[in-house]
């Protein structure tokens, strides 16, 4: 019976440390997360301690995975981390379905605006949400990628909106954002020593 406290023990601490690792977080984020100190969460890892039920349930949740999971050995890898850059491209795609949409309805129309410059307008729009999910996850070459291609496609797009494409001053003022932006980014994900 010992053994097999041990075991789990063993099993849950190995988990909580590769998912936490997974995830991007030190053990400060995830105590932070949880409500706990770092101490209780390394404790955890090491095995020299085990959070009680509730919290296992809250780590299960936090992690995307069964209680069950958690405390077996990994037989497969974290699944939620395959399928979740589909869900990131999934709601980019609305963004592209509702300006193409709009597109063909204006052309069919034949109204007075000029319709492709929704297709363009999506390129902001659908990049602004690529960032959102990038940035939560912590994905720091993609949030910088995908920023780039935002606020130049959003400096077109306004060239675009106020009918003027040879007004180079607004990419003049759209480059100290861009700039600020990237040392902003450079800060928040400044390497961090993973425990």
């Amino acid at each position: 019976m010992e053994n097999k406290k041990e075991l789990i023990s063993k099993q849950l601490a190995d988990n909580i440390s590769y998912y936490r690792k997974k995830m991007n977080l030190t053990q400060l984020e995830l105590a932070t997360k949880l409500n706990y100190s770092d101490k209780s969460v390394s404790k955890w890892e090491r095995a020299e301690g085990v959070p009680d039920i509730f919290v296992i349930k809250e780590l299960s949740d936090f992690f995307g995975v069964s209680v069950d999971s958690l405390i077996s050995k990994r037989t497969k890898r974290f699944s939620l981390f395959k399928y979740r850059y589909m869900l990131a491209y999934f709601y980019a795609s609305i963004v592209w379905l509702i300006a193409g949409t709009s597109f063909g309805i204006m052309s069919i129309l034949n109204t007075n605006y000029t319709s492709w410059h929704l297709l363009i307008y999506a390129i902001p729009a659908s990049t602004l949400v690529l960032l959102f999910f990038f940035f939560f996850w912590r994905q720091i070459k993609y949030v910088v990628i995908i920023f780039t291609i935002f606020i130049w496609s959003l400096a077109f797009s306004v060239t675009l909106m106020i009918n003027d494409p040879a007004n180079y001053w607004i990419y003049i003022i759209f480059l100290p954002v861009y700039l600020f932006v990237l040392f902003l980014l450079y800060i928040i994900y400044k390497p961090k020593k993973i425990k």
